[in-house]
């Protein structure tokens, strides 16, 4: 059995954004909108366009770190496993400078 954890304070004012958002555009399509609810659903659009965008950054910047880990982790399976072939030959494995 999971336990359900109570949502952070910004997760609970994104959920609220996103609903009342929801409700806005819909009055809106009914032509129901009005100005100052036109300009909440602006601000609250902004908010979560700035959300995206910060959030897109934040993976890329952990796909670059993911990618750099990677190469690195590959560079030292292919050393070790240069290193084995040297040790089944007979030979003494070359030190090799990082």
């Amino acid at each position: 059995m999971t336990r359900a954890h109570a949502p952070k304070p910004n997760q609970r004012e994104r959920a609220q954004r996103q609903t009342t958002i929801d409700t806005l555009l819909q009055r809106a399509l009914r032509g129901l909108l009005t100005i100052p609810e036109a300009a909440l659903l602006a601000e609250y659009w902004r908010a979560e366009q700035r959300l995206a965008d910060k959030t897109r950054r934040s993976l890329g910047a952990t796909t670059r770190a993911l990618e750099h880990h990677r190469a690195a982790a590959d560079a030292e399976i292919q050393r070790l496993e240069n290193q084995i072939e040297e040790l089944a030959a007979g030979r003494e494995p070359q030190e090799r400078a990082a």
